[in-house]
């Protein structure tokens, strides 16, 4: 059974006769430190008069988000006329560098009226219930997508030039560490990986500082 239907997002939550089997959980927000980045390979089409439509891929540095739980009396949250005061641990947050991402502003959350409560959860889950089991499924792509969209609006600030090629350093390094054994496949593979993802770093370094702000416009 798929559960999409009684997903509601969190600020316009309503009553529902209907619970889902799975134990309420706590409200969380997301939060980027500018420290954190993934890169993530986007696929593109090139149309050139003449010839035939050509894919290429194109590697993008994009933000890793944290998860962070609103739980009352943990991390400075607390109960307040019925609701979640997380105001203190947001700030502690910022003060700290984090960029908070409110759910209000950007869309995030999905509830489920469950077991004692509500159920949050992301809107890239879906929940399907099968036989005993309640499965959960994430798409990855669709995420993606959201996190390059809060890039090209400016959402979230432009990686720093030397936290990128910092990354650049660390995997010179496992390479390094890697070709001291490359003659067990497994490790020729890790090898061969680690050699491409340079290639890939090198491109989307390249890529920010050719476009700078419109890095993310694809």
């Amino acid at each position: 059974m798929d559960y999409s239907n009684y997903a509601q997002p969190w600020q316009e939550t309503r009553a529902q006769q209907t619970r889902i089997p799975i134990k309420a959980n706590s409200r969380f927000f997301y939060a980027h430190y500018p420290e954190n980045w993934e890169l993530v390979h986007f696929e593109q089409t090139l149309k050139e008069e003449g010839k035939k439509p050509k894919k290429i891929e194109i590697p993008l540095f994009l933000p890793m988000l944290s998860s962070i739980p609103e739980e009352a009396g943990v991390n400075g949250c607390r109960a307040v006329g019925g609701r979640i005061d997380s105001s203190v641990l947001k700030a502690q947050l910022s003060n700290k560098g984090w960029r908070i991402l409110e759910a209000n502003q950007h869309d995030y959350i999905r509830t489920y009226p469950a077991t004692r409560g509500t159920y949050y959860t992301s809107k890239w889950v879906k929940l399907e219930k099968v036989g005993s089991r309640i499965l959960h499924s994430f798409d990855q792509d669709s995420f993606n997508a959201w996190r390059l969209e809060l890039m090209a609006s400016g959402a979230i600030s432009m990686p720093h030039p030397q936290i990128i090629k910092l990354k650049l350093i660390d995997n010179n390094r496992q390479i390094s560490s890697l070709e001291q054994n490359q003659h067990i496949p497994e490790i020729a593979a890790r090898l061969k990986a680690a050699q491409k993802r340079h290639t890939d770093i090198k491109k989307g370094i390249a890529r920010l500082e050719r476009y700078k702000s419109k890095t993310y416009n694809i």
